[in-house]
């Protein structure tokens, strides 16, 4: 368990408890923002958040899973928090709590009332809904009562993954299809190229480019989420369900391929449309760690027929496009540009994140 900002009740709770080894296996309190940082393995966008949450929870699994050497049974838990301080917030007093399992994911949203209640008795409340949205983890309920006051507000959301989602993330299957919300283990279309992104949110500039690059390749075009990246933790349950909601009219395949390399092993012969800032990375050594490789990497890549169309993209007063990108020689017949005169988006998934809601 990890929680920061509040909850730290739970972990004496636990620990008071005879026997308290053969189920706490681990139980950090990274405080500081660094060391919050150093937990997530990236800077949140908000350190109070339920994104935040559930990214420590599935941290939280993956160290359990580890340590346990037990996946199945295995339990992340998680709460991020701000609550009352030595000064006045802005901001509500809030927690939220999050549980990251093999199949399922749960997270619950907690608001104070300002003014109801001292430090130490935020602490009990915020400790008291943790304790109990464990006890529902584990299959005990009715035993641990919460009581909210006049002002105070909860709520909660889980997702219970599907058999074959729950295979993606053991490893056991190499991808997931959804289309309009039902998975599929198998592709309901014979696709030629991939649109990969997070997707948070998925936003006309996608659905537009993956028009485009299916005019210009003369076949279907489909999104890929990965479900892990390079720089961040795995995608929770609800997340994941989130993300391929939004997906209505076209194919999305979840895998566990954060690079490039991994996704041309799982899509031989298929064009990965990318927009420029992307096209830049797959040719920087640093990212690969040497140019030996580097090379390696793009070398299996073409070998498993894969090439990448490249999108512009808008960066400070100018807009990129791959005539910008200084290719080497040997690399070049691996890009194919896509012209600004028949795409250009200037939106970003960041900047979309950022407006009011």
């Amino acid at each position: 368990m990890a929680v920061t900002g509040g909850g730290s009740l739970a972990i004496s709770d636990l620990l008071s408890v005879p026997g308290a080894s053969a189920f706490l296996l681990e139980a950090r309190v990274p405080y500081a923002p660094a060391a919050l940082v150093e937990w997530l393995g990236r800077e949140p966008e908000n350190y109070c958040s339920r994104e935040t949450a559930l990214a420590m929870a599935v941290v939280a699994w993956q160290r359990a899973c580890g340590i346990s050497g037990q996946p199945d049974v295995a339990i992340g838990l998680a709460c991020s928090a701000a609550l009352v301080s030595n000064r006045p917030k802005r901001s509500e007093h809030r927690a939220w709590i999050a549980t990251h399992t093999a199949d399922a994911t749960r997270v619950v949203g907690l608001s104070l009332a300002k003014g109801l209640r001292d430090r130490l008795l935020e602490e009990r409340l915020v400790a008291d809904v943790l304790l109990r949205l464990l006890s529902e983890c584990c299959g005990i309920t009715g035993h641990w009562k919460v009581h909210l006051g006049d002002g105070d507000s909860q709520t909660s959301e889980a997702c219970i993954a599907d058999p074959l989602l729950v295979d993606l993330m053991a490893g056991r299957r190499a991808m997931v299809w959804s289309m309009q919300s039902e998975w599929h283990a198998d592709s309901p279309v014979c696709t030629v190229g991939l649109v990969s992104g997070a997707f948070n949110p998925l936003h006309d500039g996608h659905r537009e480019l993956a028009r485009i690059a299916e005019q210009q390749l003369g076949g279907p075009v489909a999104f890929e989420l990965a479900s892990v990246n390079v720089d961040k933790p795995p995608l929770d349950f609800l997340t994941i369900e989130a993300r391929c909601r939004q997906f209505t009219d076209r194919p999305v395949v979840l895998t566990r391929a954060a690079t490039f390399v991994l996704k041309s092993r799982l899509f031989p012969r298929t064009v990965f449309v990318v927009g420029f800032d992307t096209a830049e990375r797959i040719v920087q050594t640093k990212y690969y760690g040497s140019e030996t490789q580097m090379i390696a990497a793009l070398s299996e890549i073409r070998s498993h027929g894969c090439r990448f169309l490249v999108a512009g993209r808008h960066n400070g007063d100018s807009f990129c496009t791959l005539a910008d990108l200084k290719l080497p020689p040997q690399w070049q017949d691996l890009f194919e540009s896509i012209s600004e005169t028949d795409f250009r988006c200037d939106i970003a998934s960041s900047g979309l994140r950022k407006l009011p809601s």
